[in-house]
């Protein structure tokens, strides 16, 4: 995960973290920062310090200066990517609503509400405009539940298989 900014100072700054790993590189320039330690960088004679995540946002402070690298995130993207959790866990859970609609509950619910809440703002976070953003989220809620209800149909089939034997 890629960013760039154009600052009037310190001209290019290029931020990237792998999302595996989570190792962060920092160039000024294309001048590569020397690493310090895990948030700290020289970059020329001065220290710098970065603070937060790509999912969080990150910010460089240079001296007295703070310059945003990776935004924060948006209200509305935190919600849209809550939202599928939120679902799983509190439908998934209860079973009045599972036999109207059934989906996975439980921790196999929880897991892929949690895979689909990273997905979620890691993807928002790649899109530029409002629309794609708000797409991206609602796509991704909807794949889903997809994904839930078809586990929970798998299991109900194995369980009826299971008890006609």
């Amino acid at each position: 995960m890629k960013e760039i900014v154009l600052h009037p100072v310190y001209g290019e700054i290029v931020y990237n973290e792998d999302f595996w790993s989570g190792k962060k590189t920092l160039t000024v320039n294309g001048v590569p920062a020397q690493t310090i330690s895990k948030k700290a960088y020289m970059i020329g004679d001065k220290q710098a310090t970065l603070k937060g995540t790509f999912f969080m946002g990150v910010s460089l402070c240079i001296e007295d200066e703070t310059i945003q690298v990776s935004p924060k995130p948006k209200w509305y993207e935190f919600v849209l990517s809550v939202l599928s959790f939120l679902f799983l866990v509190i439908w998934g859970n209860n079973p009045a609503l599972c036999a109207i609609f059934p989906v996975v509950g439980g921790g196999i619910g929880g897991g892929l509400g949690g895979l689909s809440f990273a997905l979620s703002l890691l993807f928002m976070k790649k899109q530029k405009t409002l629309l794609h953003k708000l797409l991206v989220g609602i796509g991704i809620i909807a794949i889903t539940i997809f994904i839930a209800f078809i586990l929970a149909l798998v299991f109900m089939l194995m369980i009826l298989w299971l008890n006609s034997k």
